[in-house]
């Protein structure tokens, strides 16, 4: 196997195998350095070799870059409670506000059970005694609750009038002092057959500004146009 120097073109012949191994070498004729895998050849019968040999190239030195060294730093992650004697009186502080404010509850929830609300209306010293009160300074307007489940509603009377008009009168009653409710009307016949529904809010059949006082019957009349000629059922909810 031969080696030819690619700079003065001085062959070279190569007897043992490390020589083969080596990437770089030197040129002894004419000291070019050279990769050695591109200049092989094998060499002919009787081709003369001019050159001595090749000598391994100098390897070069790469210069070493410093680098700041790597410490490990040890991190703590154990819990250090505060001192005791810091936490403790904050904790002592808040025992005084906690009990105080469950007292509180204690006293609204059984003067709920003694003394219940009594709504304006049902007693006629809370009635004077909040009136002589609202004198001195202003009071906010109370305005009932609506409970239509309290309210009773009398059998309607109906007929139908010549002009084919539905006439309606029935009464509502009611145990508490409450805001007027919202009536749902029904109509049906005789097989149960749904031909209509009316609704009356309050501002329909009764002055909003006046609540509905407890046990007071309130009779309320209206008339229907056009009502289905065999209406025999009518059923009213109040809401």
């Amino acid at each position: 196997m031969l080696a030819r120097c690619p700079q003065c073109g001085v062959t070279h012949a190569l007897a043992r195998g490390d020589k083969l191994r080596q990437r770089r070498v030197h040129c002894s004729n004419c000291g070019a350095e050279f990769d050695l895998f591109p200049s092989l050849e094998i060499g002919g019968a009787g081709e003369r070799v001019l050159g001595a040999g090749l000598l391994p190239a100098q390897p070069v030195h790469t210069p070493a870059i410093e680098s700041a060294p790597v410490t490990a730093i040890a991190v703590d992650i154990e819990y250090h409670p505060p001192p005791r004697g810091l936490a403790g009186p904050t904790r002592r502080r808040a025992w005084p506000g906690i009990t105080l404010a469950a007292a509180l509850v204690v006293l609204l929830g059984a003067q709920a059970l003694v003394f219940p609300p009594v709504t304006p209306g049902q007693s006629t010293h809370l009635d004077q005694a909040r009136a002589q009160l609202c004198a001195a300074i202003p009071c906010p307007a109370w305005n009932p609750p609506r409970a239509p489940e309290r309210i009773r509603v009398s059998t309607p009377d109906f007929f139908t009038g010549a002009d084919g008009t539905l006439h309606l009168e029935f009464r509502l009653e009611s145990p508490i002092r409450q805001a007027w409710p919202v009536l749902d009307i029904h109509l049906s016949d005789q097989l149960d057959t749904h031909h209509g529904t009316l609704r009356l809010t309050p501002n329909d059949y009764a002055d909003t500004d006046t609540p509905m006082n407890p046990h007071k019957p309130v009779t309320v009349r209206l008339v229907l146009a056009s009502p289905h000629t065999h209406i025999t059922g009518v059923q009213i909810h109040p809401r």
